[in-house]
């Protein structure tokens, strides 16, 4: 069975591995998997706590639905359209953390990265083509889900 809470080391080497992937899949298809990042946190979460990836699918669909309309009013593009989206991702997902903080306490602890995750997929998703920037995102998190859960089960990763 897969440890429900993962030692830093292990967070370390999951992030790392996401970032090896996403540049593979960057380099061989010029497509950006949600940020460098995003894929090594989405895989380390699904091996965490599924509720939060749900959770993160869903602000990320939010986050991307209001940049859309907001890009309907305002002009933005370049650093502007990054910032607003991000900054977008990271309100939405604190307010469902102090939304949901009281009922589920555990869901929250040691999730700093994932405030900007749902921001740099909805930032990918504005700039690439959609269904390119989900497949890229799914595939190299799943990659990056099964070479972690492996060495998890297999205890080939520190403190596991």
């Amino acid at each position: 069975m897969i440890p429900t809470e993962l030692t830093p080391e292990v967070a370390a080497i999951g992030i790392a591995l996401g970032l090896v992937f996403s540049l593979i899949c960057y380099l061989t298809t010029n497509l950006s998997p949600g940020g460098m990042i995003t894929p090594g946190w989405l895989a380390l979460t699904l091996v965490e706590d599924l509720q939060r990836a749900g959770l993160t699918v869903a602000v990320t669909l939010l986050t991307f639905l209001t940049t859309r309309v907001v890009q309907k009013l305002v002009i933005l593009y370049g650093k502007r359209l990054f910032a607003a989206v991000v900054l977008t991702g990271v309100v939405f997902q604190g307010a469902v953390t102090l939304v949901l903080q009281h009922q589920l306490p555990t869901l929250y602890a040691n999730q700093t990265l994932g405030f900007i995750v749902p921001g740099l997929i909805a930032y990918q998703l504005v700039r690439q083509p959609k269904g390119a920037t989900l497949m890229a995102t799914g595939t190299v998190t799943l990659a990056n889900y099964v070479v972690l859960a492996a060495a998890l089960l297999l205890g080939a990763l520190p403190g596991s």
